[in-house]
């Protein structure tokens, strides 16, 4: 059975969470579903738009904002339970995953929900980016009758349907997130469609046996392009992160190396200065044994002299 699922199949117990690894400057856990351990794919139910495509095009992180109705509350109820499960997943795993066991109100404070309160008497809203690959949005967008669209033709207050792909949770610096994008969408449209019909179609549509296998190749596709971009992100943050080390290593070498020989200079400049103080001392002695020897030779001759004085004056 394929992954795909509808929002209210979704058994929150049957999520899988694998230990983080290190991705360039962060960690990042994956998240699978069921026994299999297949990647989980949403399928919400039907939303209203609240972003104008257009004004997402040359944004970094491009998003799909929507709206989830009176009748589909459950649909923000499951992401409010998965927000609480990634929370008490990571204070169960805390000792495994970081070494070190984190309490639930630091993990709590850390983590950045999907589910954002809303106030009484308004509809829930959501916020899901869009997957970039090579700086192009890249998701498959149909409309009612299976036809391919252009992604452009989401407007604000476009009824859709969208397929979401619930990747994992991604650790940075002061906080994490369950990481998740939106892989396909179905717009609703009244007007006729100029595009030609595609015959691979993954949307799980009511009348549907909801048991046949409907993982379309666009979502394979687009997701082993976001898989390919991160491998590719991955290696050249490492390969950066190599040659950054490389070059605090060759840093600490040359600073190690000048200590080493400032060292050296002054153990020899201390040498010296021993020498020169033992040459100095040796020098001293070396007068002062000449000048007692001068004096003793000057005393000498002056008593003989006296004792000559006294021998001519007798």
């Amino acid at each position: 059975m394929s992954t795909i699922k509808k929002y209210d199949e979704i058994d929150v117990n049957q999520i899988n969470y694998s230990k983080p690894e290190r991705v360039g400057q962060s960690f990042f856990g994956p998240i699978s579903y069921g026994p299999s351990l297949k990647p989980l794919f949403i399928q919400t139910p039907k939303v209203k738009s609240l972003t104008n495509i257009k004004d997402m095009i040359d944004k970094k992180a491009p998003y799909l904002e929507f709206e989830v109705p009176n009748n589909k509350l459950d649909l923000y109820d499951l992401f409010l339970n998965l927000d609480d499960k990634n929370i008490k997943n990571t204070v169960t795993n805390s000792e495994e995953w970081f070494n070190k066991q984190l309490p639930l109100e630091a993990i709590d404070e850390m983590y950045k929900r999907s589910s954002k309160p809303f106030k009484k008497n308004t509809n829930p809203k959501m916020k899901v980016r869009l997957p970039i690959v090579k700086n192009e949005i890249k998701c498959a967008v149909y409309n009612q009758k299976r036809v391919f669209i252009d992604i452009n033709e989401i407007k604000e207050d476009t009824e859709m349907i969208l397929i979401i792909h619930i990747r994992g949770l991604k650790f940075l610096k002061s906080y994490y997130y369950c990481d998740c994008y939106i892989s396909q969408i179905k717009v609703f449209q009244n007007n006729e469609p100029k595009y030609n019909i595609i015959d691979d179609y993954s949307i799980l549509d009511d009348d549907a046996d909801e048991y046949s296998e409907i993982f379309n190749q666009e979502i394979i596709e687009s997701a082993n392009l976001l898989i390919k971009e991160e491998k590719e992100q991955k290696l050249k943050e490492e390969k950066e992160q190599k040659l950054k080390e490389e070059e605090e290593r060759k840093l600490k070498e040359e600073e190690e190396r000048k200590l080493k020989e400032e060292e050296e200079r002054k153990l020899k400049e201390e040498e010296e200065r021993k020498l020169k103080e033992e040459e100095e001392r040796k020098l001293k002695e070396e007068e002062e044994t000449q000048k007692k020897l001068i004096e003793e030779e000057i005393e000498k001759k002056r008593l003989e002299m006296e004792e000559l004085m006294k021998k001519l004056n007798n």
